[in-house]
């Protein structure tokens, strides 16, 4: 995603209270309650955050920007746990994506402070770190293409990184490939129809198609323009989609063929970065980047146009969608009430609540099996994750 998502330092008045983190009780509230150390769990590798998961504003600090206050009727409050990742305790994190393995039960992280893909163990709704797979640079995008046991993950330096999880536990760096840009090589989804990878290059305009099998560069898109986004694979229509926030536009491309089929305008002002779809529907959310619309977009697949915005989110980063939760969960990091985690209902698309973050919570990833949700916390020096569960 775009590099302005990073920390910010503004405080959110939405405490959250402390509570096991097997047996959460969601409540609203809009109250601020004093800061204390966070408090032990039965889950032994994290702990449950007792203030707001912003950090306050250190002493000497640049003030930070003022944002509208938050409406209470949107609000909801969850315990949320701090994870912590141990090769980048005490430091910054500067992470991206993030995506679980279902079956698996794995989370992967991309992390540019570690130079890797970060492992966490989700199998209960305590995570546990698992390991990090060195990969030499700055990580950015991450797709698991399971029906050829491989993950796939976009690098700082331009390359694509192939990584093999035939058996768990003893992962290996296959090979790495360039997309032959001169920036970083963003985002990225996988077509397991065609077993097809599709990479972003968001600074280069460039769009590389792998074979998954071969690991084989098969095509590549140059001068697709500026701020290319995330590639989603539609599995209704066959498509690969993409966002453009430097555009307001989505591009559709037949993997089948590997051709740009046609270039949207999004009409409306939202500049997306993040793109989920609802293959049951064949409508897509779209995660808004603007900040001075600061709304969130229902896209028509079929149709090609905007169906309805919604002002109760925006200015975020990537979105996911749950088949199983049936929602739409959109990181709503930098929105003008304060940084959300935004939950939809999918059909129809509908706002349902905003759980309060921080700036810089810019991903998602959610848990299907112990109905969890996972974001960054790079707030400074604390190189962690966030998990809540979402209100029943």
């Amino acid at each position: 995603m775009r590099p302005s998502f990073r920390p910010a330092l503004a405080t959110i008045g939405v405490a959250v209270l402390a509570i096991a983190c097997s047996a959460p009780t969601a409540t609203t509230t809009t109250s601020s309650s004093p800061t204390i150390p966070p408090t032990p769990t039965p889950c032994t590798t994290q702990t449950v955050l007792t203030g707001p998961a912003q950090a306050s504003l250190p002493v000497g600090a640049t003030p930070a920007p003022t944002v509208l206050p938050a409406i209470t009727a949107n609000i909801t409050s969850v315990p949320i746990s701090r994870i912590p990742i141990p090769p980048i305790a005490g430091k910054t994190a500067s992470i991206d994506i993030m995506e679980i393995d279902q079956a698996s039960h794995l989370l992967y992280v991309t992390d540019r402070t570690d130079n890797g893909l970060d492992i966490f163990d989700v199998s209960t709704s305590c995570a546990k770190y698992v390991k990090t797979i060195d990969l030499g640079q700055g990580s950015n995008g991450v797709v698991v293409a399971k029906n050829v046991n491989k993950i796939f993950a976009t690098l700082n330096d331009s390359t694509v990184a192939i990584i093999d999880i035939g058996t768990p536990g003893s992962e290996k760096v296959l090979t790495k490939l360039s997309t032959g840009g001169k920036k970083r090589a963003d985002e990225i989804d996988y077509d397991p129809k065609d077993k097809k990878i599709y990479a972003a290059n968001s600074d280069d305009g460039i769009v590389t198609v792998i074979d998954a099998v071969t690991n084989a560069i098969v095509k590549k898109f140059d001068n697709m323009g500026d701020a290319l986004e995330q590639p989603r694979y539609d599995s209704n229509d066959g498509m690969m989609y993409l966002t453009s926030s430097g555009q307001n536009a989505i591009f559709q491309f037949d993997p089948a063929k590997d051709t740009l089929v046609k270039k949207f305008d999004v009409g409306t002002k939202c500049d997306p970065n993040g793109l989920a779809i609802n293959p049951t529907t064949n409508h897509a959310f779209l995660g808004c980047s603007s900040r001075s619309a600061n709304v969130a977009v229902e896209w028509d697949l079929t149709a090609g146009k905007a169906v309805a915005s919604f002002d109760q989110a925006g200015a975020g980063d990537a979105v996911f969608y749950s088949a199983k939760a049936d929602r739409f969960f959109f990181a709503a990091s930098n929105f003008n009430r304060g940084a959300l985690m935004a939950i939809f209902s999918a059909n129809p698309v509908k706002f349902l609540t905003g759980i309060p973050t921080a700036v810089g919570s810019h991903a998602v990833a959610y848990d299907e099996t112990n109905g969890i949700i996972y974001t960054q916390d790079q707030n400074p020096n604390e190189g962690a994750l966030f998990s809540f569960a979402p209100p029943k």
